[in-house]
């Protein structure tokens, strides 16, 4: 018999809709999908903001009467008195140094300071530079943001190239990188050259200084986010170098079974395996098995962060830290000391 769907009765009841396993919701949309794509950051705009505060960084020697190019670079304006940030391996051992401004003019230039274990060093120009731009918080970054880098890859003066933040927090870069790091880490093309120069938000904001790179071209790019760069430029301009602290102890990563012992629901923290006698660790009372949880205010989600918050407090500073050792959670309080 043909089935009449003009006459087909009711038929049995349809199946209730199954019930949600778990309580797992997906975030809203960032943009709804009935919106129609009208296009991503304008990035001429950012570049014409960025780039005059961007300048050529030639480092090298002279020689019969004659400035020969060792090294280039890319550098950028910091602050109204027209001091330049660049990467140190750039011009740590150079004789001479050359800066050259979006107008192609150039200008000598000196070291003020600098700091290798941070790979940043502050330059002085003999002449007047740019106004710098304005800086962003690195850590209000999250992956998927478009970020561009401006620099002067092989010695093509003031480049750009587009991409995207994609992790925050990198650390143990492949092939090594600055000892304190957290890098922003970007798919952004960089290249020989760009090293020093600025990586900038859509806003044309800076929040990082491109220092590394990983792969052949148009592979992954390193930043130190502004935030460490600032901590670093102040020291470097109030006592001419970065004093670190030192807090005399070895940090490692919480275990599992470790996170557990402790009573965490997870593995957190900074784990002690080792402290130096009489050290500041040892002074303030720590113990080898205890785990750092905070460490002046600052929440230690991971053992590589312990050390850049020990090395970026000021020495002589006493700090709250607490702790948990074993199943007990302890207040302790430990005077940085400067490194040696």
């Amino acid at each position: 018999m043909a089935f009449d769907a003009g006459k087909a009765g009711p038929g049995p009841a349809a199946p209730p809709p199954p019930k949600p396993q778990g309580t797992y919701a997906l975030p809203p949309a960032a943009v709804p999908a009935s919106a129609a794509y009208v296009g991503g950051p304008d990035f001429a705009a950012v570049f014409a903001r960025v780039s005059p505060s961007v300048v050529g960084v030639a480092a090298g020697r002279r020689k019969r009467g004659q400035f020969q190019v060792q090294r280039t670079g890319t550098g950028l304006v910091w602050d109204a008195a027209g001091h330049i940030l660049t990467n140190d391996h750039l011009v740590a051992d150079a004789d001479e140094i050359r800066v050259r401004l979006i107008t192609g003019k150039v200008l000598a230039a000196r070291v003020l300071a600098g700091d290798g274990p941070m790979d940043l060093a502050l330059l002085a120009a003999d002449g007047p530079v740019p106004p710098p731009v304005p800086r962003a918080r690195a850590d209000a970054l999250r992956p998927g943001e478009w970020v561009a880098a401006i620099g002067n890859p092989f010695g093509l003066q003031h480049s750009i190239t587009v991409g995207v933040v994609s992790a925050v927090g990198r650390r143990r870069l492949p092939g090594g990188g600055p000892r304190f790091g957290s890098f922003i880490q970007a798919d952004v093309a960089v290249n020989p050259g760009n090293s020093g120069g600025p990586l900038v938000d859509a806003r044309g904001q800076t929040v990082g200084l491109n220092t590394a790179m990983v792969g052949d071209a148009q592979g992954l790019a390193f930043a130190i986010p502004i935030e460490q760069a600032d901590v670093v430029v102040g020291r470097l301009l109030s006592h001419g170098r970065f004093e670190r602290g030192y807090g005399g102890l070895v940090p490692r990563p919480v275990t599992d079974r470790q996170a557990a012992d402790a009573g965490l629901d997870a593995r957190q923290g900074a784990r002690i395996s080792k402290l130096v006698e009489d050290g500041p660790g040892a002074q303030a009372g720590l113990v080898p098995g205890d785990i750092i949880l905070r460490f002046n205010g600052e929440a230690v989600e991971q053992a590589d962060e312990l050390p850049w918050l020990i090395a970026s407090t000021a020495p002589g500073t006493a700090v709250p830290v607490h702790v948990a050792r074993g199943t007990a959670r302890l207040d302790l309080t430990l005077k940085v000391s400067a490194a040696r």
